[in-house]
């Protein structure tokens, strides 16, 4: 072989390097979730906002249809987004419909219910405080605040979930916290429940609109 083809192969290699980066941080890095606002009023005097969450195993739809992922019911209807305006200084309920199966912490300090009102998370309506390490299929997580709720997942023989039929199965999680001032705050899962990826952890895990997302603080 040439000189002249070996700086051909290179320079080739190089370009299809560069177009890699350029496409990986404009259309993964830069991808931009439009943010759904909580429902929100005053109860009691209390800026009260309301958020309902599910997780699937595949999301089914969008680029990556095999990715677990987020939704958030907004006007009757699941939306593909992890960016959520809430109020600030008010009182937020979550509700999530666990549709995944249980994956399992592989750090059982995140089996622990923190942040929330009374320090507690409500299971098919039963209060707990932690949860078996082994059971979660994911966790609502959001470090600036304190916040981490492990969600259980549905035994495997009841795979798969559906969310188009509130009656099949799936575990339903409800909390509350308090926000503070206005601000970004990051949240995320941390099951490292990416299958097909490297530990777990690539993938969704690290893709706002799957397992990663904002709060917006208003």
């Amino acid at each position: 072989m040439s000189v002249a083809q070996k700086l051909a192969m290179v320079s080739v290699a190089f370009v299809l390097v560069v177009v890699s980066v350029f496409l990986y941080i404009t259309q993964w890095l830069m991808y931009q979730v439009p943010a759904q606002p909580a429902s929100a009023r005053v109860v009691n005097g209390q800026r009260t906002g309301y958020l309902t969450l599910a997780t699937v195993g595949a999301i089914g739809f969008t680029s990556h249809p095999t990715w677990v992922a987020y939704l958030v019911r907004e006007h009757g209807r699941w939306v593909h987004s992890t960016v959520y305006t809430l109020p600030a200084h008010a009182l937020i309920h979550v509700t999530v419909e666990e549709y995944d199966t249980q994956t399992g912490l592989r750090n059982p300090f995140m089996s622990v219910v923190r942040g929330t009102i009374g320090g507690v998370e409500y299971v098919n309506g039963r209060a707990v405080r932690y949860v078996n390490a082994n059971t979660p299929a994911h966790t609502f997580s959001v470090p600036a605040l304190g916040i981490n709720v492990p969600l259980p997942g549905i035994a495997n023989s009841s795979y798969p979930g559906d969310l188009t039929n509130p009656h099949n199965s799936h575990v339903t999680i409800s909390f509350s916290f308090r926000t503070g001032g206005p601000g970004v705050y990051h949240w995320q899962c941390f099951v490292p429940c990416a299958a097909g990826f490297l530990f777990g952890q690539g993938g969704p895990m690290q893709t706002i609109g799957y397992m990663d997302g904002l709060l917006r603080v208003a």
